[in-house]
């Protein structure tokens, strides 16, 4: 399991540097990606539940959306229903942006790909939903039982 999870990190870690380098110009960092998607996917989303869907910890949310609102990649309004929450939307630099962060992890997963026939990868897409249905269901627990 060790070199399981290992290898896990390995890819994670890879992700990240390669969307560093493809996105440095437009002043992203590689771990900013997962939460521009998030954002877009889900206008009006608050901070704690990126954080749930993100699997990150609330401190982590502030401090990217920070950097993101500055960046003029987001903007944060207060909740008219409960002023504590946050909502985050994308602006139009962010959603123009997303066609070639798209185009930057197609390329990503073609490297990663390489060597595997399509079918192979669809597999390994598969299973690695599972794996991640599982991390939340363990989540979810954690989160009831604290």
């Amino acid at each position: 399991m060790a070199t399981f999870l290992k290898n896990l990190n390995a890819i994670s870690r890879g992700t990240t540097l390669f969307r560093d380098e493809k996105l440095k110009s437009f002043g992203l960092n590689g771990h900013q990606v997962k939460y521009l998607f998030a954002v877009c996917n889900s206008e009006g989303v608050s901070q704690d539940e990126l954080a749930n869907l993100l699997f990150v910890n609330k401190s982590n949310v502030a401090r990217q959306m920070t950097a993101l609102e500055e960046g003029g990649f987001i903007r944060r309004e207060q909740s008219a229903e409960d002023k504590r929450v946050s909502k985050v939307f994308p602006t139009q630099k962010a959603k123009s942006l997303m066609p070639f962060i798209r185009s930057v992890n197609d390329e990503w997963r073609a490297i990663l790909c390489a060597g595997l026939s399509e079918e192979e990868c669809g597999q390994l897409s598969r299973l690695l939903e599972k794996l991640v249905e599982n991390a939340r269901q363990w989540e979810g627990k954690v989160d009831k039982n604290s």
